[in-house]
């Protein structure tokens, strides 16, 4: 019963390791991901404010709709 238990306990090993790593893989790409669109917000920002009259005109054309 004893080998039983530890061919049992190797293979529980590698599954934990595998959905540990997977785990942590998750948690990696939500991070990029969040990195990526900070990185793609802060782009769009930069592009608005180099034409801030164009903002302007965006604001008084949706306004001027209601």
């Amino acid at each position: 019963m004893d080998t039983d238990l530890d061919v049992q306990g190797s293979d529980a090993q590698p599954n934990l390791r595998k959905q540990r790593r997977q785990q942590e893989d998750k948690k990696r790409m939500a991070y990029r991901r969040a990195i990526e669109d900070y990185r793609d917000s802060q782009a769009l920002q930069a592009q608005m404010t180099d034409f801030p009259e164009l903002l302007g005109q965006g604001m008084r054309l949706g306004g001027s709709l209601h």
